[in-house]
């Protein structure tokens, strides 16, 4: 068999494939399995650097101290790096090291085991813990690409207003195209093209899983209040709006988070519609589109 020959064992139950080896095959049949880990590792790499080219932006030129770490648009790119290190990691080590599993066990064999896609357990609803994940990495960039272009900016709130998106160095240009721009286009990218990850059901489960996390952020966000004695956003200060329009802005900001699932939730699904001739479900490993 083939190195790049992508099978994937078939969840008899569900009669579909355990989630952690879908994030590890490109549905399309023009991404095999080696161009898969190339796109991933790339793109980890890519996420890797900008992150750390943000941070220091934040740090040295936005002068925004503790406030960085309670800033949602940083929290995304966080998560979106966390995803793809975790994707990468999974996808090498399904590609190149598939049998530790059936080898003596040694210090080397635990460490490919740890750095491997886990075994999917009903037990321990490890599909579904990870399946919020993978919509909230994907999810969480086009939401704060939404507040900044069509909440903050136009509302005159933004950290760098929209008319100094260009013309003010590269580096603003690139802080602001990769935050809000970028970042959201990888997310497309990734579900459309890398993972062959299927809409995953129950759908009120990830639903009140995005809205718990949103709902866990604007928590943050007072902490960060607190630390910093300053607001991420305006409208979450009760002294510059009244209190009811504060609780409006919580359920709007989770609100948002829902519309952008959806978005990705779509995506998915078209992708679906495009690759549903490539799959052959009569065998007990079907070979995906690679």
């Amino acid at each position: 068999m083939s190195s790049s020959t992508a099978l994937l064992p078939k969840d008899r139950k569900k009669d579909d494939h355990p989630i952690f080896l879908r994030v590890c095959h490109s549905p399309w049949i023009s991404i095999g399995q080696k161009a898969l880990v190339g796109l991933r590792s790339l793109t980890a790499a890519y996420l890797l650097v900008s992150f750390l080219a943000l941070m220091k932006y934040e740090l040295e030129r936005n002068k925004t101290g503790l406030v960085t770490i309670f800033k949602f648009s940083n929290i995304a790119c966080f998560i979106q790096l966390l995803y793809h290190a975790i994707a990468a990691t999974y996808t090498v080590m399904h590609l190149y090291y598939p049998h530790h599993g059936s080898q003596p066990r040694t210090w080397k064999t635990r460490v490919q085991r740890f750095l491997s896609p886990p075994r999917q357990h009903s037990s321990t609803q490890n599909r579904t813990w990870f399946s919020i994940f993978y919509y909230a990495a994907n999810t969480f960039p086009l939401v704060s690409a939404a507040m900044h272009w069509f909440v903050l900016v136009p509302t005159k709130h933004a950290t760098i207003p929209g008319d100094h998106t260009f013309g003010h160095g590269w580096y603003t240009t690139f802080f602001v195209l990769d935050k809000y721009a970028i970042c959201a286009a990888i997310a497309f990218f990734e579900v459309f093209f890398l993972s062959s990850i299927k809409r995953q059901e129950p759908l009120g489960c990830h639903l009140a899983g995005l809205m718990f996390l949103a709902f866990l952020y604007i928590g943050w966000t007072y902490i960060g209040y607190v630390v910093a004695d300053k607001y991420v956003w305006w409208f979450l200060d009760h002294k510059q709006v009244k209190w009811e329009y504060v609780v409006a802005s919580w359920v709007g900001f989770a609100a948002l988070t829902d519309i952008c699932f959806f978005i990705i939730y779509g995506v998915a699904g078209l992708r679906e519609l495009c690759t549903k001739k490539g799959e052959h479900k009569s065998r007990g490993y079907q070979q995906l589109p690679q």
